[in-house]
C-alpha cells in the first residue's frame, strides 16, 4: 500500500499507515516521499488554454490571482524561455518573466491545472542537496512504526537513499524519473533495496518516444533488486470496469521481460472502484 506523502500532512500520513498496518500487520506500507519532485500549492482547480498568461509565486496557497508554487529553488534556475510541464506533461508552459517571489509563463498546452501536482523542468531538473523538511517531517512521524518502507521521488544518481537510511533503517525505493537515473541505473540501484521505473514524469522529462525507448533498453535481470514498472500500467480501470486487451497484453509482456511486479496509481488513486482494479491487477499477475 502506497501512501502518497506530497498530498498529506505529516500527521495525516502517519495516521493513515497506522490504521493499514494496524488491519494488515503484514502490508508492506510504502510512504511516498516528495524528494526532489516539485509539486504546485493550495488552490481552486482551473481551466488555463494555450496563449493565456500565468503568474505563480512562491507562496504555498492561492494569494489573488497567482498560483501557488512554493519552491524558490526553481525561481532562482529558470531562465526566461524554458519550458516547463505540468501534471505528467498533460500542461505545459513557458517562462516569460521572472520576478522577485514570482514567475510570469505563457500556456503553450491547455488542460485543467490542478492543486498538488507536479511540476517539472524540462531541461537540467534541479537538486535540492537533501531531503525537503517535509519529508523529513513526515519520516520522524512514521518512525516509530514497524513496516513502512520509503519511496522518494525523482532521484539522480541513487544518493538519495542515503538521507533516508539516515533517519531510519527501512528499506528505501528509488524512482527512477529521469534521465540521469536512466543514465546511472546500475549504480541507481546498487544504492536501493528496489527500483521503480516511473512513465509519468519519465516521460515528461524525456518526451513519449524516448521514454519508450529508454524503458524498452532497461533489462531487470541486470539489477539486483526487484524492478516494479508504474505508471498507467492498467490506467482503463481509473473509468471502466475491466482493463482492456492491450493492458494485459502489454502486463504479460513486462512480466516476460522480468519486471518483479506493477505500481498501480490512478486506478486506485482516483479510480472509480480501487478494490476492482486491485483485484484485477492481482488475478492478472497470479495467472501470468
Amino acid at each position: 500500500m502506497r501512501l502518497n506523502a506530497s498530498h498529506m500532512s505529516p500527521a495525516v500520513v502517519a495516521h493513515h499507515a497506522e490504521i493499514a498496518l494496524r488491519r494488515a500487520p503484514d502490508l508492506a506500507c510504502i510512504v511516498d516521499l516528495q524528494g526532489a519532485k516539485m509539486r504546485l500549492g493550495f488552490f481552486d482547480a482551473q481551466e488555463v488554454h494555450a496563449g493565456q498568461e500565468l503568474w505563480f509565486s512562491e507562496s504555498a496557497v492561492s494569494e489573488g490571482a497567482d498560483l501557488p508554487l512554493p519552491h524558490p529553488e526553481l525561481y532562482a534556475a529558470v531562465s526566461p524561455g524554458e519550458f516547463l510541464t505540468i501534471d505528467d506533461g498533460k500542461l505545459e508552459v513557458a517562462v516569460e518573466r521572472i520576478e522577485p517571489k514570482r514567475l510570469s509563463v505563457r500556456v503553450v498546452r491547455g488542460g485543467w491545472i490542478r492543486p498538488r501536482k507536479g511540476i517539472n523542468r524540462q531541461t537540467h531538473p534541479i537538486d535540492p542537496g537533501s531531503l525537503c523538511e517535509t519529508d523529513r517531517a513526515v519520516i520522524r512521524a512514521c518512525r516509530h512504526l514497524d513496516g513502512i518502507e520509503y519511496a522518494i521521488s525523482f532521484i539522480s544518481d541513487g544518493r538519495e537513499a542515503e538521507w533516508v537510511r539516515a533517519l531510519t533503517p527501512s528499506r528505501v525505493i528509488l524512482k527512477i524519473e529521469r534521465d540521469e537515473s536512466i543514465r546511472s541505473l546500475l549504480t541507481t540501484s546498487a544504492r536501493s533495496d528496489e527500483v521503480w521505473i516511473c512513465r509519468g514524469d519519465l516521460g515528461a522529462q524525456l518526451g513519449l518516444n524516448a521514454m519508450a525507448r529508454a524503458v524498452h533498453d532497461i533489462d531487470p535481470g541486470d539489477l539486483d533488486v526487484p524492478v516494479l514498472l508504474a505508471g498507467q500500467v492498467l490506467e482503463h480501470l481509473t473509468h471502466e470496469v475491466e482493463p482492456t486487451r492491450s493492458e494485459v497484453c502489454h502486463l504479460y509482456d513486462v512480466i516476460a521481460r522480468g519486471f518483479s511486479g506493477i505500481v498501480l496509481s490512478d486506478e486506485t488513486a482516483i479510480g472509480i472502484n480501487p478494490e476492482n482494479a486491485v483485484r484485477w491487477a492481482a488475478r492478472l499477475l497470479r495467472e501470468l
